[in-house]
């Protein structure tokens, strides 16, 4: 049976992972922090088991178990108790700040508690297979174009974010050479909801932020917006049952390998941000459309999402045919529609809560 202990089980990606495995027959060993009871943890999972349409209740007692750590002395606070069954390591936690006032806390945390994430499992789990890192695509840097799945020698970044990812993986390939237990770089693009139910984590990260300054817009009562951006500019979206997907075709492998591996879980560009920008406003309920900010509205929502703008506005082709082989899909991913993507969009603005409450509710 496969043991997979996982970070970030209380964010959008972790989640979803840690229910996914769940719902395929694994062991769960999640690790948290500042969760002494492992409620926070386990909430999050069966909120995104909901979303997910996943039924995992039979495995939340059985294959299901919360750690409570300090990452910060991670290597004295794990040891053979808790590892000597794991299989796997998905560690998906993060420092998501783009600010560059955070850059010696990001370090500290992308960088520094993988390393000492991955050393610990070097000397306290024998029988793991292979440790899985969760990049992100944009390591690549801000020309755009196409990008092979490999390590980038040089990358010009425009945020933290980046920075300590590319960081990490760096460390990962040095810590991999001197200890050889195999390793995965494992890059998604931009993340946003479940295909078929549309959940997503309402973070207001990403792909999600122009919405969530819509929103706040059209509820001051304004019925107008200019957005500056480039109208044809296409992102590359990949939803979040995709991404699950593709992790567990990857961590149930029958032979993993011993190789460093990268991959770029990628759905391919998606569409134009003109028409994303007018589907944004409908959803939200506002005017949309793009144009020289000129009110002092129109400046506000421009400052809001200052910090994605350079990402709305390249055009990255990530490639994604290792991974594709790796998983033996036969067939390209078909790009997120405009309408899924305003069914994701409408889900995120205007969904009830209720159903993910009663979820969290019966499972205990």
């Amino acid at each position: 049976m496969h043991q997979i202990l996982i970070t970030g089980a209380t964010g959008f990606v972790g989640g979803a992972l840690a229910a996914n495995f769940l719902a395929r027959g694994a062991r769960v060993v999640a690790l948290s922090r500042n969760d002494p009871d492992g409620m926070r943890t386990i909430n999050a999972v069966v909120a995104a088991a909901q979303g997910c349409g996943l039924d995992i209740h039979g495995a939340l007692e059985s294959h299901l178990d919360v750690v409570n750590v300090d990452f910060a002395t991670l290597d004295k606070e794990l040891g053979g108790t808790e590892l000597s069954g794991v299989t796997e390591v998905w560690h998906v936690a993060a420092e998501m700040s783009y600010s560059s006032h955070k850059l010696s806390q990001s370090f500290a945390t992308n960088v520094g508690n993988t390393g000492r994430l991955y050393e610990t499992v070097c000397r306290h789990a024998p029988a793991c297979r292979r440790f899985y890192y969760v990049s992100t695509a944009y390591v690549a840097g801000m020309a755009g174009g196409l990008v092979p799945e490999e390590l980038h020698a040089r990358s010009h970044m425009a945020n933290t974010y980046q920075v300590t990812k590319w960081s990490a993986e760096q460390s990962l390939h040095l810590l991999f050479q001197r200890h050889g237990l195999p390793v995965t770089l494992f890059r998604p693009s931009v993340v946003v909801g479940h295909r078929r139910t549309g959940w997503a984590l309402r973070n207001g990260f990403g792909f999600y932020m122009f919405l969530n300054a819509m929103v706040a817009i059209a509820q001051a009562g304004h019925k107008e917006l200019a957005v500056d951006l480039v109208a044809d500019s296409r992102p590359d979206l990949i939803s979040i049952d995709q991404l699950a997907a593709d992790a567990c075709s990857l961590t149930l492998r029958q032979q993993p390998g011993r190789d460093f591996e990268v991959f770029h879980c990628a759905g391919g560009r998606s569409e134009r941000m003109e028409d994303l920008v007018r589907m944004w406003g409908e959803v939200a309920g506002v005017r949309a459309a793009l144009g020289t900010p000129s009110s002092v509205l129109d400046q506000k929502f421009d400052r809001a999402v200052e910090p994605n703008r350079p990402f709305a506005n390249q055009e990255w082709q990530f490639d994604r045919s290792k991974l594709d082989a790796a998983t033996q899909r036969s067939q390209s991913l078909a790009p997120l529609s405009l309408e899924e993507l305003h069914a994701m969009c409408h889900w995120y603005a205007h969904g009830s809560m209720a159903d993910e409450q009663t979820a969290v509710a019966e499972a205990h």
